[in-house]
């Protein structure tokens, strides 16, 4: 048992005056109860003693938080988050045993409404050909039956999504050249026209095709391959119970060429509210679109090697970034050296102080690297 100090200088003090009291002519019966009497004082102090200490430490608590010495609560990362979403998790035992998904929905108005974009953990919006955006929705915590329109994919799919760790990929399918450059890739392919015809189905309405392709995500699951891998964490995220500090944004507009997205921030249940085409975007089954982080990363767009008419995000390097979460905005830089690293936020072009997400589900919008693509007002 290890002895406390208190007691190891009770007793090396005691020993010292033993020669002492020995050398005085004290009895050796004398000394041995001196020093029992001694002890058991200094047992009884040590168990005060433990006790003090005991409340002054950090202790743990249930929600991930700790107080330390003086009674303050102290947030600590969770040992498991959620990949996508980055919410606390008490065990892996929670994440569900499946790749992500990610699938291509088309955002013109005869495609509206679609279905799956509330239950996507993440949705980017690209700008492609004629001016207009394409969701990349990528699912993993929860599914959508239906799920779509689903349309063809891009190139630059391909570094948006690589970070997933091979997420199944549910597209329409494309040009040759893309399509070369998809299955080339780590993403694993689902084309409506790559052999899976038997996981989609056309519904009646919305002109007909290429409107009205859809499939579910359980379908989709099902043709995950015997090897595959959970998505990693691919955003940073605030302790739990931290609150993002900023300058308000009550309202956020955002130019992606002909599309002009709104978001309205609902304070009283802390998520924002989509608009476009000048009025609420609205999904099928689940009502107004929303999110609980909107990250915009300004990128430049360059033209595809693979088609002339399509511009494709430049998504591997680095770039401005505003992240607007819990009715904030936060200034400053994201960064990643490969398309299989994690997209890193940092609070300035130092990139040296990470900027955390809440968790939940976020929409990550790609506009044009141009300021004026952003703005917003308290």
């Amino acid at each position: 048992m290890r002895m406390s100090t208190a007691r190891r200088v009770v007793v090396i003090t005691l020993c010292l005056g033993g020669l002492v009291a020995a050398s005085c002519g004290g009895s050796a019966d004398e000394l041995i109860d001196q020093a029992s009497a001694a002890l058991d004082d200094v047992s009884e102090d040590d168990a005060g003693d433990g006790a003090t200490s005991d409340s002054q430490s950090s202790s743990s608590t249930s929600d991930g938080q700790s107080s330390d010495s003086d009674g303050e609560v102290v947030a600590e990362e969770p040992e498991y988050r959620m990949p996508l979403t980055g919410a606390p998790l008490t065990s892996s035992d929670e994440i569900p045993n499946r790749p992500a998904l990610a699938v291509k929905m088309p955002n013109n108005p005869q495609a509206l409404p679609q279905t799956g974009l509330n239950e996507a953990d993440i949705v980017f919006e690209e700008i492609i050909n004629d001016g207009i955006t394409r969701f990349a929705a990528v699912f993993h915590s929860q599914g959508s039956d239906p799920v779509g329109p689903i349309r063809s994919g891009r190139a630059q799919d391909v570094d948006i999504l690589s970070n997933l760790d091979s997420p199944l990929f549910a597209w329409s399918g494309g040009n040759p050249g893309v399509t070369r450059v998809v299955n080339n890739s780590t993403l694993t392919s689902l084309s409506y026209v790559g052999g899976y015809g038997n996981a989609y189905y056309r519904r009646d309405g919305r002109g007909g095709a290429p409107h009205n392709l859809f499939s579910s995500t359980e379908t989709l699951w099902d043709l995950t391959p015997e090897e595959f891998a959970l998505p990693p964490q691919i955003f940073p995220y605030m302790l739990p119970g931290e609150t993002a500090q900023g300058d308000s944004a009550s309202i956020i507009e955002i130019e992606l060429d002909s599309i002009l997205a709104r978001w309205d921030y609902d304070a009283s249940n802390g998520r924002y509210l989509r608009s476009e085409y000048g009025e609420p975007h609205m999904s099928e089954l689940t009502g107004q679109v929303w999110a609980d982080n909107v990250v915009v990363m300004l990128v430049e767009y360059r033209q595809s090697p693979i088609d002339s008419k399509s511009p494709e995000a430049v998504t591997v390097g680095s770039g401005q970034v505003l992240v607007f979460t819990d009715g904030v905005v936060r200034l400053g830089a994201w960064q990643r050296s490969s398309n299989t690293d994690s997209w890193n936020l940092y609070t300035d072009e130092t990139l040296s102080t990470p900027l955390g997400l809440s968790d939940g589900r976020t929409w990550v919008e790609l506009p044009r690297n141009d300021p004026e693509n952003v703005r917003y007002v308290s």
